[in-house]
């Protein structure tokens, strides 16, 4: 992608992003739901492949690409009186999956996380139950201890 194709997808990613916030007002269409991840332009600039990201349930995702699909003219005529270019492209809405893909990705490291700190406070609480009680562990290793000063110092313990 050269660098001019690639500013005229910036262009019309960021164009048709504030056409759905303040001008499309469709009620299938949820701009707080809705957002456009990326455009892909060829090189001769007739067409846009714009990939529209939209959370929520798969019917609510199918639902907003068909208004989106529909109402492509109207955005494509909103967005060339924005953009001055030679041939306003004609644009074509795809759903994006590497978002859901990532949402799931971080879904699963989520509970992979949730998992090993559960793990890991079972097993705190079980190393705390070894000993009855901590603090009188530490009471009898000083009161009770044989006096050893003064005596010669043996091999050590075996």
């Amino acid at each position: 992608m050269s660098r001019r194709t690639e500013r005229v997808a910036h262009l019309i990613r960021n164009t048709i992003g504030q056409l759905l916030l303040s001008k499309i007002a469709d009620p299938r269409i949820d701009p707080a739901r809705t957002s456009v991840t990326r455009v892909e332009v060829p090189e001769d600039l007739l067409t846009a492949r714009v990939y529209i990201s939209v959370l929520g349930s798969p019917t609510q995702q199918k639902l907003t690409l068909q208004a989106l699909r529909h109402a492509a003219g109207h955005i494509q005529d909103l967005m060339a009186r924005q953009v001055q270019l030679r041939n306003t492209p004609m644009l074509n809405f795809v759903a994006d999956e590497s978002f859901k893909k990532t949402l799931d990705t971080l879904g699963a490291i989520e509970r992979a996380m949730t998992e090993i700190r559960e793990k890991e406070a079972r097993q705190a609480e079980q190393a705390g139950e070894g000993v009855d009680n901590p603090g009188q562990a530490e009471e009898s290793s000083g009161e009770d201890a044989p006096d050893l000063r003064g005596q010669e110092k043996g091999p050590g313990p075996k």
